[in-house]
């Protein structure tokens, strides 16, 4: 199973001296748990700065049945104890895992049986909710480039897809095969933005694929690529909360 869910948490004690919301600085917000399988977003807030006894929200993905029982295991005694940790400065404490909500596009599981039955598009329309950025050798790219979009994902797929013909046949398709993806529309703006410190740009805005062109004996992995790449963010820096997408 895949899912993404939300992680409410709320501010007990306030750092008055820094109470600035990091944004693409900290890996994870479980720093008691290791080696998770999953993808982080930064705080969901439009706020500069933490408020003391406001709550806030994160989105959590996981790729792994191993890594949503660790968090799951972890947040609920978290919560049952109202544990204090120490999150961007502040200390905080676990309030609410939000596992159900229609309204939310944080939220999505599917197993792998639907999974694998997803109906498959010759379109696909993708929102960047994130800044994201692609690298190349030692190259950055600010543009939506298909090929480029797909390699975190393939990475990924190589490291915690579940074992089987279908991951071995994603993995053998050849590199034209991407290519062969053409960007149909697009409507983006760039960003400036500072990761660990250093400066980038990033883009956000929407994006249209057209898999018309890809032979159809690929155009299933393809379609199974993007939407595995909802729950493993895209480009460089996803584990940061950089490439954050809706599909």
């Amino acid at each position: 199973m895949f899912c993404s869910f939300l992680v409410r948490f709320k501010v007990v004690e306030l750092n008055e001296k820094n109470r600035k919301i990091e944004r693409f600085k900290e890996k994870s917000i479980f720093k008691n748990l290791e080696n998770l399988d999953v993808v982080l977003s930064n705080v969901l807030t439009g706020d500069k700065e933490y408020t003391l006894n406001k709550s806030y929200f994160i989105r959590v993905s996981c790729l792994t049945l191993e890594s949503r029982q660790k968090i799951g295991s972890y947040l609920i005694k978290a919560q049952a104890f109202s544990e204090e940790i120490e999150f961007q400065n502040q200390k905080i404490v676990f309030e609410e895992t939000i596992l159900n909500d229609e309204k939310s596009s944080y939220i999505r599981k599917i197993d792998l049986e639907d999974f694998f039955n997803l109906k498959i598009k010759e379109t696909i329309n993708i929102k960047f909710v994130s800044p994201t950025t692609f690298k190349f050798g030692d190259e950055y790219y600010v543009e939506p480039n298909p090929y480029l979009y797909l390699l975190k994902t393939l990475k990924k797929v190589k490291e915690v897809f579940p074992e089987g013909d279908i991951k071995k046949d994603i993995l053998s398709m050849p590199k034209y095969v991407y290519k062969s993806i053409k960007v149909k529309s697009v409507d983006i703006k760039i960003k400036d933005i500072r990761v660990k410190d250093r400066k980038y740009k990033g883009f956000l805005g929407e994006v249209e694929f057209d898999l018309s062109s890809v032979e159809d004996k690929f155009k299933k992995n393809i379609n199974y690529l993007l939407y595995f790449s909802y729950f493993t963010g895209v480009g460089e820096f996803s584990e940061y909360g950089m490439g954050q997408i809706e599909i």
